[in-house]
């Protein structure tokens, strides 16, 4: 489908984040997908020798040009376990696979990332119009006299918010021992005057220091210190009993507090967007297609080892592609004396959505 048609099918999904069923059907048929579940992707990826063969349910192997063109085409890493394709090339999912955290983990169809892609940029600016009203509510619940559950919900908003970690998996902590701001150790936090400084490992077992200078954060951080246990971000109940927060936890009260569906990572997603359109912003456009990407590229490993990602999960995860067309097309570069005053994050992120204002119409 040609991409304008596909833009003019995403505006179909308009303000909110999860297009509803009967939309969804609607917004699919005029694509001319099919809504398709996990259990419905019979072919199985098999390892033969070096590479892969691939079975459908009745034990056939796959031999189709265009079928094995499609499957390569989804660049499913060879890390997953259990993966598994669509038979129909037109299947809104198209690929399923089990991550080393056994975690599943999907790929669409083209056409319906394309449609992911606007929806992503509308949670971005809806993040953005809402920052103000989160932060309200977060200043109103670390003031609170006691270190209730609101009161370590905040706090573990308002550290993503100032460093931009992973929310924290439980799964990952308990297998590997890695972590991100929801299983966070006392271990991993110390408070330095307005100063708090992280070090832990993060997803991938890489090494993860921060500093961020925070006098809120680090005023909640030492109550939080004072509470016993291992884990930082915990509170006591009706009971006195102590309790950890988890990532699902922190999500939930971070939408309650929003009045939007909004998630933890799209705090991720706005930090590495706002870092790379901000050097870009500044960066005169090389004049061959092959330099942009390499400037890019320098752009996104900045935001890849602030968020202690790769540059490739950065830029496919975190990095919305509208800043990035936006430099290539030389429309940052109005943005370059604008950026220059930049004093605040809130002004950052407002760039970000005037941006995003186009992608997301």
């Amino acid at each position: 489908m040609p991409s304008s048609s596909v833009e003019a099918l995403a505006s179909a999904a308009d303000g909110d984040v999860t297009v509803s069923r009967g939309r969804g059907e609607r917004l699919l048929g005029r694509l001319g997908l099919e809504r398709v579940g996990a259990e419905d992707l019979t072919i199985r990826r098999v390892r033969c020798g070096r590479g892969y063969i691939y079975r459908t349910a009745d034990g056939r192997r796959v031999r189709d040009p265009e079928a094995l063109a499609r499957f390569a085409a989804l660049a499913v890493p060879p890390a997953y376990r259990d993966v598994r394709f669509a038979d129909n090339p037109r299947a809104h999912l198209q690929a399923i696979g089990r991550d080393d955290a056994g975690r599943l983990q999907y790929r669409y169809h083209p056409d319906w990332a394309t449609v992911r892609e606007r929806r992503k940029a509308q949670r971005l600016l809806r993040l953005v119009q809402r920052l103000p009203v989160v932060r309200r509510a977060v200043t109103r619940h670390l003031a609170a006299a006691q270190p209730s559950r609101a009161f370590a919900l905040a706090s573990a908003v308002e550290l993503i918010a100032c460093t931009a970690i992973r929310a924290g998996d439980e799964s990952y902590a308990r297998q590997r021992g890695t972590r991100g701001a929801a299983t966070l150790l006392k271990s991993n936090v110390r408070v330095e005057g307005d100063t708090v400084v992280l070090t832990f490992r993060a997803k991938g077992g890489k090494p993860v220091h921060k500093e961020v200078v925070a006098p809120r954060l680090a005023a909640a951080v030492r109550r939080l210190l004072g509470l016993p246990g291992r884990r930082l971000f915990q509170y006591r109940d009706e009971s006195g009993a102590v309790r950890i927060v988890r990532r699902e936890d922190i999500n939930a009260f971070l939408r309650e507090i929003a009045g939007v569906r909004i998630s933890l990572k799209d705090f991720r997603t706005l930090c590495a967007s706002a870092m790379v359109l901000e050097t870009l912003a500044r960066t005169v456009p090389a004049t061959s297609a092959r330099g942009r990407r390499r400037q890019v590229l320098d752009a996104v490993r900045s935001a890849a080892d602030a968020l202690a990602n790769t540059p490739a999960i950065c830029r496919k995860s975190y990095v919305h592609e509208t800043v990035v067309t936006a430099f290539e097309a030389g429309v940052l570069e109005g943005f370059a004396a604008t950026v220059k005053g930049c004093r605040t994050a809130a002004r950052r992120e407002q760039l970000v959505a005037q941006v995003l204002a186009g992608a997301a119409g």
